[in-house]
């Protein structure tokens, strides 16, 4: 059964739609597909330990409090199956970093797409799969550990945008793991309207119905 909120965090954000001459906002659109893609900022610089490292020297009490000591981290499925195990999977990238860092006891890959669903990037207005969806295409696989059951998970994904994903599959790990402590992060989220900068960390809450109540964090 769906949650009916998931306390969330997310550190960037980006907006889709750059205003004309807003060097900000276009950066950000450049952020946003960097993650994605597990790219380069520059010959240097990849994006996504850049951005980790980041979060990590911020100390912000909310965000850090999602990737404390006891913490496994769950990569969010893409929308559909992987079918080589050598395929980028950025949110596994991301739980990796976040490893790397300090953030967090271990990674598990709990959460599986067994049913593709369509890529919420490629819908058209209104058409994203809803949670629903979402939640009967994944299923939570444990015959990946034979550890006992986690004290906080913390569902990690690239993009948030509506949260349908994260809400689905953090419901399916409360179900697996009921005594565990379920949350979710992102590491950019998606801003329509109100973008002013891209380090803008929030935490906060997705939410039923297609949304997500945040206030920046301190």
């Amino acid at each position: 059964m769906l949650l009916s909120k998931v306390p969330f965090g997310a550190f960037l954000a980006y907006t889709p739609r750059p205003e004309p001459g807003n060097e900000e906002q276009a950066r950000s659109k450049k952020v946003c597909h960097g993650i994605k893609g597990d790219a380069f900022w520059d010959a240097e610089t990849r994006l996504i330990p850049f951005a980790v490292q980041r979060l990590r020297d911020e100390h912000n009490a909310e965000l850090d409090a999602l990737f404390g000591p006891d913490v496994v981290l769950v990569p969010a499925p893409g929308s559909a199956p992987i079918k080589q195990r050598d395929a980028l999977w950025v949110p596994r990238r991301i739980c990796q970093e976040l490893l790397a860092v300090g953030f967090g006891a271990r990674w598990e890959p709990w959460l599986v797409r067994h049913t593709a669903v369509q890529k919420s990037a490629y819908a058209a207005p209104g058409q994203r799969p809803s949670a629903q969806e979402h939640y009967d295409s994944m299923r939570v696989d444990r015959r990946v550990t034979d550890e006992e059951s986690p004290a906080a998970i913390t569902l990690v994904d690239d993009v948030l945008t509506k949260g349908a994903t994260l809400r689905a599959g953090a419901s399916l790990l409360a179900e697996a793991f009921p005594g565990a402590t379920v949350r979710a992060f992102a590491l950019i989220r998606t801003m329509g309207t109100g973008f002013q900068k891209i380090l803008d960390p929030v935490v906060g809450e997705i939410l039923a119905g297609w949304g997500n109540s945040t206030h920046h964090a301190p």
